[in-house]
């Protein structure tokens, strides 16, 4: 523990509180994207904007933080962890937010009436998982500090890394969602063409964003186990 403190101290920088902050506004954005599909859904074209540029305030930020990790973290830096690991990282945890900003984005494309109750249940289904499966992930986040505190002691990597499991159960279910949601879309006679379109490729994206999620939590996991 010592150890791991009085290079930190010496050296000035320690990437691992960023990465936090960096997490907690994935965390922060997906709560959004939920604000902005509610929104969607009782036709507030102009709370979706909003949210929408709220969204895009948090992927800037996270942006700020990624630079200031891949600046600092220099080959002249010693780190407990492995630096092309650690910032490979980086960059599939900063997908997460693209992703996010993306949908939010997408939403501000086309005003959709949708009467079908069923396609907004699976759409909310979807989001709420995904929900859950980013507030696992920021918990696990939580910890990275308290394992470089403990000079990577196994018990807190082992305690870290017991969320990954329940993260990739959760994209399991996410992925079955979108089946029965992808079917209702191209079997409704409500929607025409171009709505389909709009809302199959938002389905996609919602899956692609729970996919950064397990491959971020994944790659964390490698890099603490083969530090």
């Amino acid at each position: 523990m010592r150890f791991i403190r009085s290079v930190i101290d010496v050296f000035g920088y320690s990437p691992f509180k960023a990465l936090k902050n960096h997490a907690e506004l994935c965390g922060k954005a997906v709560g959004l994207l939920l604000k902005q599909f509610e929104a969607y859904k009782r036709h507030d074209y102009k709370e979706v904007e909003r949210l929408k540029e709220m969204i895009d305030e948090l992927e800037d930020n996270g942006d700020l933080i990624k630079q200031e990790i891949r600046t600092n973290v220099t080959k002249s830096l010693i780190l407990p962890v492995d630096r092309h690991d650690l910032l490979e990282f980086v960059i599939t945890q900063d997908e997460i937010l693209n992703n996010c900003n993306m949908i939010g984005s997408m939403l501000t494309y086309r005003e959709i009436s949708i009467d079908d109750e069923e396609i907004w249940c699976c759409f909310e289904v979807l989001l709420s998982k995904v929900m859950e499966a980013v507030n696992n992930y920021e918990e696990m986040m939580g910890y990275i500090q308290d394992v470089v505190y403990s000079s990577f002691n196994k018990k807190q990597i082992e305690k870290t890394v017991s969320y990954v499991p329940e993260i990739r159960e959760l994209e399991k279910e996410c992925k079955s969602i979108q089946v029965t949601l992808n079917k209702r879309l191209f079997n409704s006679d409500n929607l025409n063409l171009l709505d389909v379109l709009l809302l199959t490729q938002i389905s996609t994206k919602i899956g692609d964003m729970i996919g950064y999620i397990i491959r971020a939590a994944e790659r964390f996991r490698a890099m603490l186990l083969g530090r």
